[in-house]
């Protein structure tokens, strides 16, 4: 074996050490991608939670109207409203067994039988489930159109 064949054995041998310590990543980089889909992850749980609450809402907004239909065609089968919702699951104007908001809390009902405009009240109290406060949901205000702002 030559001296020159000696030499390039081990210079080939310790570049190739080099190289296998070096192929790893260090704890920093490995700590900023751990960081970074950690804020990723944040962001996208905000995002998350907020549709839900707004999915809340509109599940809420489908279940009135949803009703409103059934207490509609009630109304014009029997020229009043049922004492109470349960009515419609029971002549079958509701299969729906359901008679709650997005929040799981009951809806609020009550017939008005002077009232031709508005024969019954049906509300959802909303997602502080209080009733009477601005976040209650009307069955009659949700397709109301926008009355524009006084200039």
């Amino acid at each position: 074996m030559s001296p020159n064949t000696t030499h390039s054995m081990s210079h080939t041998g310790s570049g190739t050490r080099r190289r296998r310590a070096r192929g790893g990543f260090s704890l920093l980089e490995l700590m900023l991608v751990l960081a970074i889909i950690g804020i990723l992850m944040a962001v996208a749980a905000f995002n998350v939670l907020g549709m839900g609450a707004k999915g809340k809402v509109t599940a809420t907004q489908s279940t009135l109207n949803t009703i409103k239909s059934a207490l509609d065609s009630y109304i014009l089968q029997y020229s009043s409203a049922p004492n109470q919702l349960n009515v419609l699951i029971q002549t079958k104007f509701l299969s729906n067994k359901k008679l709650q908001d997005g929040w799981g809390t009951n809806l609020n009902y009550e017939p008005r039988p002077g009232d031709v405009d508005r024969p019954y009240l049906l509300t959802s109290s909303g997602p502080d489930m209080q009733v009477g406060t601005p976040d209650d949901i009307d069955v009659w205000l949700i397709n109301a159109p926008e009355t524009p702002a006084n200039p």
